[in-house]
């Protein structure tokens, strides 16, 4: 993977992108999508800080941090960049404090597309500059993410690597390196039935939250079978330390990835052939039921994870159903109500009583009444 950018009135100029972070970041989330200016401006200084250090890398690197976003980019505009560009664009913009105004913040969809799709001729420009006059990096954001997740690092530049040979699968080997420790959850997190309910996490949060971790934990406990599904690897964090640092574990540990055209195992890695399918992060099985472009352990393990998850739904939404059944005859015997007659008739006529004319016509039954 490579992003190169010509352009064709010469020179690349890089302060095209460094306007685009101080100015054009700034007039878009303060005048378009309402933020403060302290946080817009923060905004800015991050996206550009972001872009030097990924540009002071070297291109097996760069391919290794777009790996976990190549799946969500191709929807992004404008939709005839390169997938090198997009990937770029996810690593230093999306993945930028933007996505603090996004989660906590008034940035909506919307807004994200648009920034991210002015970012892109920009950004190509910046590169490109980069590439041809280097600038020294202090303090390079990425440093250190190949020491620190050896496991984690060479899975992902597999991927790299099997994506650019048309996907399918890609044998690599990890350096040996200590097991891990299971990361600690810092926030309280369980299951929620709405999002109403549920803990919300920046997605460059760099805290573990209580599920997340107590899912790992069972996927390493749970034996040779066990799997972890995530629709794509963002999901996990867009924080590339914080992510990695899930990933060193599970591969230590055995565990397979598996997302909606990956499947990361702790020697090989299988990618989707041809176009990837679209990430749904409301139903990660939607990918799944597709078997196009997948092929031996890949298809099999995906076609055994949706048949196993589709039949527990199943059980579950009957489990449901005979709960809400229950609940439903539970008032209805309550709304019942109760007679009380004299020697020669009843206080209130019982065919009169509008809830015991309903009941009696849902039920159909046929009652013998005292004359």
């Amino acid at each position: 993977m490579r992003a190169v950018a010509k352009d064709e009135q010469g020179e690349p100029d890089p302060q095209h992108f460094e306007r685009f972070c101080h100015a054009i970041v700034l007039e878009m989330l303060t005048d378009v999508c309402h933020v403060g200016t302290e946080l817009a401006t923060q905004v800015g200084d991050d996206i550009l800080a972001r872009g030097e250090s990924y540009a002071a890398l070297d291109d097996a690197a760069r391919n290794v941090l777009i790996s976990p976003f190549a799946e969500e980019v191709a929807g992004y505009e404008p939709a005839a960049s390169p997938l090198e560009l997009k990937g770029a664009v996810a690593v230093i913009v999306r993945s930028s404090l933007l996505e603090e105004a996004h989660t906590h913040g008034p940035v909506e969809a919307g807004g994200i597309r648009g920034i991210t799709t002015v970012a892109a001729a920009p950004l190509s420009h910046f590169l490109a500059a980069r590439r041809r006059y280097p600038v020294p990096v202090t303090g390079n954001q990425f440093a250190g993410l190949a020491d620190a997740y050896p496991r984690a690092w060479a899975c992902l530049g597999a991927v790299a690597l099997s994506y650019g040979a048309g996907g399918g699968r890609w044998p690599y080997r990890a350096p040996a390196a200590p097991v891990p420790d299971l990361p600690a959850a810092e926030v309280e997190a369980s299951s929620a039935s709405s999002r109403e309910d549920a803990v919300v996490l920046s997605g460059i949060d760099t805290r573990f939250d209580q599920l997340l971790v107590e899912q790992m934990r069972e996927r390493a406990e749970g034996g040779g079978d066990a799997v972890l599904l995530i629709a794509s690897l963002s999901r996990i964090s867009r924080h590339l330390g914080k992510l990695m640092r899930a990933m060193e574990y599970l591969l230590a540990h055995d565990v397979p990835i598996l997302t909606a055209n990956y499947l990361l195992r702790p020697r090989e890695v299988w990618v989707r052939r041809g176009e990837l399918a679209p990430v749904d992060h409301r139903d990660p099985l939607a990918a799944l039921r597709d078997p196009r472009g997948l092929s031996g352990v890949h298809r099999a393990i995906a076609a055994k994870v949706v048949k196993q998850m589709e039949a527990d739904a199943q059980v579950a939404g009957t489990r449901r159903r005979t709960l809400r059944e229950a609940a439903r005859r539970a008032r209805f015997r309550a709304e019942l109500p109760t007679f009380r007659w004299s020697e020669n008739k009843p206080r209130l006529g019982a065919r009169q009583h509008p809830v015991a004319r309903q009941r009696l016509r849902v039920l159909g039954a046929v009652v013998s009444w005292p004359r």
